[in-house]
């Protein structure tokens, strides 16, 4: 996992790549939610971003209110009609999906403390919560209920492709496939 951390470091070490960016004058970063190297770009750069979070809630803490009495933690198989029990294991999913979260933002310290002046080094965890914006894949029919903040924006469904027709398949030249 230090990887992620090392080859950030080298990103933000070429100046070349960093100096084009610049130049570019950008008025707004778009960044994808996984790579926490591009929320360090963005800073770098002094642009405001907007995030994308291609997977539905969970896979990331975007600084949400999460409220763990009732919304399920990610591949928790729960639902939001908890027991005492069940919370209690969604609470210890929810602190384990923490601690696992926290060790891979914390390979990004030495990054930090490279590229950024000490007065001004930014917090991993805290320039998520940052984003101007967060467009999240998801569909919130297909969500738990669950507190949103004003810049959270639902998108799932924009790389859905129109539905084609079922072919229409005879009975006898089906079961002759099966046998085949």
């Amino acid at each position: 996992m230090e990887q992620l951390g090392i080859q950030c470091s080298d990103l933000l070490r070429r100046s070349d790549i960093m100096d084009s960016l610049k130049n570019e004058n950008f008025d707004l970063v778009f960044v994808e939610a996984f790579d926490f190297c591009s929320f360090l770009v963005a800073e770098k750069l002094g642009k405001p971003f907007v995030s994308i979070l291609p997977t539905p809630f969970g896979s990331v803490d975007l600084g949400l209110p999460n409220p763990v009495s009732y919304v399920p933690v990610f591949h928790s198989l729960l639902t939001d009609h908890m027991d005492f029990w069940g919370r209690v294991r969604n609470f210890l999913m929810f602190l384990d999906f923490f601690l696992r979260q926290w060790r891979i933002q914390s390979t990004f310290d030495n990054t930090i403390k490279e590229h950024f002046p000490e007065g001004s080094r930014p917090v991993l965890s805290h320039l998520l919560k940052k984003a101007e914006l967060w467009f999240v894949n998801s569909d919130f029919a297909l969500e738990f209920a669950r507190p949103l903040l004003p810049n959270t924006v639902y998108v799932g469904g924009l790389m859905a492709r129109p539905v084609k027709p079922v072919p229409q398949v005879s009975e006898t030249s089906a079961l002759n496939r099966d046998f085949m």
